[in-house]
């Protein structure tokens, strides 16, 4: 009856306790239901107002009992941390829950009731909703204070920047641990439901407090290391092991939420400081004299030490950090600042960020350090040598051979290198650019409209693609060929003027071949002196030039290259990858070298066929000191594989033939590489090329013999091409890259036309 039930309710919060609670809700809620469903009942509608304003009091005790046991258990907290000792700043996490999970256990059955009816009537709802409100309010006050304090511990104002990263791993934990307990708490006394407003405000609130803890360090840190830890430790430690389904992940996704967002933020600095750095040290980047002073700073790097470096790391010794820096330093001595800079920047980054943001920032940096490199390749060709006493032509040609050598291995040794490690970053370093053309307003302005007078309103939209790996091979094969020909060109030297007068005679309207021999400059004495000058340019240049490809590429390049070179070399067929592999750095200088044995074979045969067609016997060729071409590859063969294998100390005494200054840029006021206008690599003297003009008497040129893959005329063959340089230099032919063979070993034997370059050293 209505009396019963007023007279229940009249004990206040005594009646939420009573046992018969539950029974007196199911009755007030069927007769509701009941007077709902027969309003033509006598007095029908004076009781359903009645039974309503029933069950309005019992949520209102409801509420009322749960409000005063919060109340009271977070009064017992507080007087409990007031009462703590002054000097104790810390505070067990456990008192600010064991009280409300005591209480709780009295309460969630209340708490039960008004969940299952929540669909009976709003009533029920609307106190649960209160209810969890005044729970999340009453908690907030409780704990924003202690979990603020305590984060400010974490995050003092004097830490370290090599400290950020611990400390972000610890508040991270705190902050996950207290979130756990919160949600324990208010699991204690209310169901959980969906969606549950209530918990994920508190949640996120707690949340907040350590993201406004750790936002501030954020902007204001600049290391860039100290930034990437921060960002590995919120991915690894906080978001990466939730990522996996299960309850206690989906009451914690509003913590995620907020931890992935400082995740985010620190991601964005990040980017900002790898931008700056960039910009500053790298496109910026100021060059020294000492950065320049090769090969000097490759003395110390001989191989074996690299070996020593490596085996004393994977040895596993007490101070294997210390090993392992060891080495990484051996290995990277001699290379340029800025390609230090660049890969140790893209190391940094790579993983943290995502893989199109580390693409296009990877790319930016490649390319400015190919820009630097080529820049600093061109300061080392026009580096200034000092004199020698007594100096003669000889040793000035020399000079000129040196400073092409430092040029171009400098940017080979760098470009190597750099492939090699760009390539471990499993990214395509390619950029898609949109731009657009407003040329069609320089056409309007010449009065041709095209589109009638709107034409000049409609720019065209252009696209463009900049791939820094193919950039890298392009730059790469570029110095390659630039070096063969340069080395090739002054071992052929003493050569080139016979080659001029010999192009001069046949060149002449109805000249008679068969008088060539007559001439003054085919003459015995002239002939063996020019023979006697390539043998001697030969025994003489072939070791120095080998001397430096094996101090270049074996100091922090072979150790990088070996595997590459092993595969190139295989697929030369010079005896397989096993040969290639015990070579290591030796296998790419002999890539390297072989088209200069090649052509300077090729160019000796080309004389020997025109001494043939001259009708000169053996005896007369042995009187002149001219050797057969299979005895001068065995010559330049054994030169190089000597240098090859000769002690460092050796190695080191070849390359000091020809002492160097420091490079020419500290004459001048530094330059950036942003301030650096374009980089040429023609600062080098021309050196004759080898291949010789097509002339009206129908000789055909080199490079035309190698484009059509035509083989050298035999011995006595007629007509026989001029066999060295000309006496003018000509810029070497731009061979297509679809004609190139990829390895230099595709000629045959006998030579025909000039060598193959390799297309980009593929080692």
């Amino acid at each position: 009856r209505v009396a019963d039930v007023a007279r229940l309710l009249d004990q206040g919060n005594a009646a939420t306790s009573h046992p018969e609670f539950a029974s007196v809700l199911d009755q007030l809620d069927g007769s509701i239901a009941f007077l709902e469903g027969h309003h033509d009942f006598c007095q029908a509608q004076a009781y359903l107002h009645q039974f309503e304003h029933l069950r309005s009091r019992a949520c209102i005790s409801v509420r009322s009992a749960l409000q005063r046991s919060l109340e009271k258990s977070t009064a017992q907290v507080e007087q409990q941390l007031r009462e703590r000792p002054a000097g104790d700043g810390s505070v067990d996490t456990q008192v600010f829950y064991t009280r409300f999970r005591a209480a709780g256990l009295n309460y969630r059955p209340l708490m039960s009731l008004l969940h299952k009816r929540t669909d009976v009537h709003e009533t029920y709802g609307s106190t649960l909703d209160e209810l969890e409100a005044f729970y999340v309010h009453l908690r907030l006050r409780l704990v924003a204070t202690p979990v603020t304090s305590h984060l400010q511990g974490v995050l003092r104002k004097d830490l370290q920047l090599r400290e950020l990263a611990p400390a972000t791993r610890q508040a991270s934990s705190y902050i996950l641990d207290v979130s756990h307990f919160e949600q324990q708490c208010f699991e204690s006394y209310f169901e959980l439901r969906q969606p549950q407003e209530s918990l994920r405000t508190l949640l996120e609130r707690v949340a907040d407090i350590f993201y406004q803890a750790l936002r501030p360090l954020v902007i204001g840190c600049d290391a860039i290391e100290s930034l990437r830890e921060m960002a590995d430790c919120l991915q690894m430690d906080i978001l990466e092991p939730h990522q996996q389904g299960g309850s206690s992940r989906g009451a914690l996704v509003p913590v995620l939420g907020v931890v992935y967002r400082l995740h985010r933020d620190v991601q964005e600095r990040l980017i900002f400081c790898v931008q700056n750095y960039i910009r500053e040290e790298i496109k910026g980047y100021q060059v020294l004299p000492s950065d320049l002073e090769y090969p000097s700073m490759l003395f110390d790097a001989a191989p074996d030490r690299h070996a020593s470096a490596t085996s004393s790391t994977a040895a596993g010794t007490e101070d294997g950090g210390a090993a392992s820096l060891g080495a990484a330093a051996a290995l990277q001595r001699g290379w340029f600042p800025t390609m230090q800079r660049t890969l140790g920047i893209l190391e940094k980054i790579y993983r943290v960020l995502e893989m199109s943001t580390f693409q296009g920032l990877a790319q930016e940096a490649v390319d400015l350090c190919i820009f630097s490199l080529k820049q600093a390749s061109s300061e080392l060709a026009r580096r200034p040598l000092p004199p020698t006493a007594g100096a003669g032509p000889t040793k000035q040609a020399l000079t000129t051979l040196t400073q092409a050598i430092d040029s171009h291995l400098f940017l080979i040794r760098h470009l190597l290198a750099l492939r090699e490690r760009v390539a471990a970053f499993e990214c395509d370093l390619v950029v898609n650019e949109k731009y657009f053309n407003f040329s069609n307003v320089w056409e309007a302005m010449q009065f041709k409209l095209p589109d009638g007078l709107l034409g000049i309103l409609k720019p065209t939209v252009s696209y463009s693609q900049v791939d820094s790996k193919k950039d890298i091979e392009a730059e790469l094969k570029t110095a390659c060929e630039a070096l063969i020909t340069n080395v090739t060109a002054h071992i052929t030297q003493p050569l080139a003027s016979l080659n001029g007068q010999i192009s001069d005679f046949l060149g002449r309207p109805g000249v008679n071949r068969m008088s060539l021999k007559d001439q003054p400059f085919m003459a015995a004495d002239t002939l063996r002196d020019v023979v006697a000058a390539f043998l001697a340019n030969v025994r003489h240049r072939v070791p120095f030039a080998s001397a430096h490809i094996r101090m270049y590429l074996a100091a922090g390049v072979g150790a990088v290259s070996s595997a590459a070179a092993a595969a190139a070399a295989a697929a030369a067929g010079r005896g397989g990858a096993a040969k290639a592999s015990s070579e290591h750095g030796q296998s790419t200088a002999s890539i390297l070298f072989k088209p200069v044995e090649m052509r300077l074979v090729d160019t000796w045969g080309r004389l020997e066929g025109l001494f043939e067609e001259c009708q000169v016997d053996s005896s007369e060729l042995d009187a002149l000191g001219f050797i057969r071409p299979s005895a001068l590859r065995e010559l330049v063969a054994s030169l190089f594989e000597s240098t090859m294998s000769a002690p460092w100390p050796q190695l080191v005494e070849i390359v000091s033939q020809v002492p160097r200054t420091k490079a020419a840029v500290g004459a001048a006021p530094a330059r950036s590489i942003a301030a650096a206008g374009s980089v040429s690599l023609g600062a080098t003297p021309p050196a004759p090329p080898l291949a010789p003009p097509a002339t009206d008497a129908g000789v055909p040129a080199a490079s035309e013999a190698a484009a059509a893959g035509e083989a050298a005329p035999s011995a006595g063959a007629s007509p026989v091409s001029p066999p060295v340089v000309p006496s003018q230099p000509v810029p070497p032919p731009a061979v297509p890259s679809s004609t190139i063979p990829a390895v230099e070993g595709a000629m045959p034997e006998g030579g025909g036309g000039e060598p193959p370059v390799p297309p980009a050293l593929v080692v």
